[in-house]
């Protein structure tokens, strides 16, 4: 996940490293630490490290014209502008390309050429998009735990689900131009219907649908700012990958109706509904710091919420609803 800078950054060690020093993070202190492992990037103690490796906990991508210094930038502000206010998934205001997962910045990039109106975009976005896919195969093993009996202590590897999940959402606009199924919803192919199910029975595996344990991750140590990115991330990840999921046709009929961990329903949301949009689409520090005077940040670890989650109104409705959630301020 991303982390603020500047806006009441958590208390630092002595021997802080490198990357937890330029985000303003806490850090163990000891490399390789936790923050570093769980966003797969270069841990070091030297002050002039400053780029990231390749992910380890996600594919690594190939070097491509997209990746660029000035047309990346460009295709990441189309993302932002055209894309994220329907997909609430990154957070604009801590977003920093510099040291975010380049799978996850190359998946952004593939929806930013898709939305430019540039010549041959749209034929780049695909040639990228495929690109990941075969990236996103071959390191399989990196990433999906849905199969795996004991992940206690796994890490939540989000910047390469959210990447993933991208991945998927453009598959599905992409074969929406042609693809419909019988129910006049997008299709997926096997392939990325199968990609879909193994990343759902991974966030599932790991209990990341679960608030105590999104609450978990977190202590009162740990800057208000910081708690509340990670707690927002993680939900609006949630209802985008239960979005996708409902809108694939053929997603429920593939699904084994004996794999428990392939399927995604309402009643699997164990978590309250995302907060205070407005401030999720801030793209200025100072708007950070204003809306941190006002206490927005504030949040109790010890209260899960449980009347408040979404499988909770699943269940006073007795069914399994569309959840064509529309973000409110």
């Amino acid at each position: 996940m991303r982390h603020i800078h500047g806006v009441n950054g958590p208390t630092h060690i002595k021997h802080a490293c490198a990357h937890c020093r330029k985000t303003k993070s806490r850090c163990q202190g000891d490399p390789p630490c936790s923050e570093c492992l769980r966003r797969g990037i270069h841990c070091s103690l030297d002050r002039q490290v400053e780029a990231p490796n390749p992910p380890t906990s996600g594919p690594d991508i190939p070097p491509s014209s997209a990746g660029r210094a000035e047309p990346r930038r460009r295709f990441l502000n189309l993302y932002f502008e055209r894309f994220n206010p329907y997909w609430l998934l990154i957070h604009r205001g801590s977003f920093d390309e510099d040291i975010e997962a380049p799978f996850l910045v190359q998946a952004m990039i593939v929806i930013g050429l898709w939305m430019s109106d540039e010549p041959n975009a749209r034929s780049a976005a695909i040639d990228l998009h495929n690109t990941l896919a075969s990236a996103i195969g071959q390191q399989r093993e990196a990433w999906d735990v849905s199969a795996k009996e004991d992940v206690d202590g796994a890490s939540w590897p989000i910047p390469t689900y959210q990447g993933i999940l991208l991945h998927i959402i453009f598959a599905l606009v992409h074969a929406g131009a042609g693809n419909l199924g019988i129910d006049l919803r997008p299709s997926l192919s096997r392939t990325n219907t199968d990609l879909l199910n193994s990343l759902v029975g991974s966030c599932k595996r790991l209990g990341m649908l679960y608030y105590p344990n999104i609450l978990a991750r977190y202590s009162q140590r740990d800057s208000r700012a910081y708690i509340w990115l990670g707690i927002e991330e993680t939900k609006r990840f949630n209802l985008a990958l239960y979005r996708v999921y409902r809108a694939a046709s053929v997603v429920g009929k593939r699904a084994s109706d004996t794999d428990i961990h392939a399927r995604l329903t309402a009643r699997d949301l164990r978590f309250p509904f995302p907060t205070h949009t407005r401030l999720w689409k801030t793209v200025s520090m100072a708007e950070w710091g204003s809306a941190a005077e006002r206490g927005v940040f504030d949040h109790l670890l010890d209260n899960t919420m449980e009347e408040m989650w979404i499988s909770r109104v699943h269940e006073a409705l007795g069914v399994d609803w569309e959840l064509d959630y529309t973000p409110q301020d």
